[in-house]
């Protein structure tokens, strides 16, 4: 099991990580230096959309400032994004932030799902069915048709899943001859 990300506050608002407050788990990360820091160091990032968008100042980021994706190449992290009616909890190695210099929020979480083989793939689509709400027929229907065809290749979209409160959007990425099948996923306020 991989630590949670935690902060104290130390100085004029500057976050740190504390492998003590790690433990509790209860923290949301922060998007400035420091905090993706602690995000690398502990693999493990926390982000409350439960009102909507996320505010640039809550995440320690200028107002007039863009947001930096946060990538790990020693390990999955372990994200939890908050919303109105849940929590969706997964593991990724890639996490992006959608906003504008313009933009006072961030209004969309996109990360990255990877599968190994197809029977990984689908898994995960149903899964993702099962806990933010996409229509179980549409994944059975496109995990039919893509598994009739042996070399079968499908950029296709999913209805977004509701379930959390928020939409939870999977874009799969599949080519039956690749190493692996992606699920680009897309979290934002409904």
């Amino acid at each position: 099991m991989l630590s949670a990300c935690g902060f104290t506050i130390s100085g004029p608002d500057r976050p740190t990580c504390s492998s003590d407050n790690a433990a509790n788990g209860s923290q949301l990360s922060t998007l400035d230096p420091e905090g993706i820091a602690c995000i690398r160091e502990f693999h493990e990032a926390r982000f409350d959309m439960s009102h909507g968008t996320i505010d640039k100042t809550t995440l320690s980021l200028p107002v007039d400032g863009d947001a930096p994706d946060i990538s790990s190449d020693d390990g999955l992290i372990d994200l939890e994004i908050l919303g109105p009616q849940g929590t969706l909890t997964t593991s990724t190695d890639r996490i992006r932030f959608f906003t504008t210099d313009t933009q006072p929020d961030i209004d969309r979480i996109t990360y990255f799902l990877v599968a190994e083989t197809p029977d990984e793939f689908f898994k995960a689509l149903r899964d993702g069915s099962d806990e933010y709400g996409f229509d179980r027929a549409s994944v059975e229907e496109w995990i039919t048709d893509v598994s009739s065809e042996q070399d079968a290749i499908s950029d296709y979209s999913l209805q977004p899943g509701t379930l959390l409160g928020m939409n939870v959007n999977y874009d799969l990425r599949y080519d039956a001859n690749a190493e692996a099948q992606v699920v680009i996923v897309d979290v934002y306020p409904l």
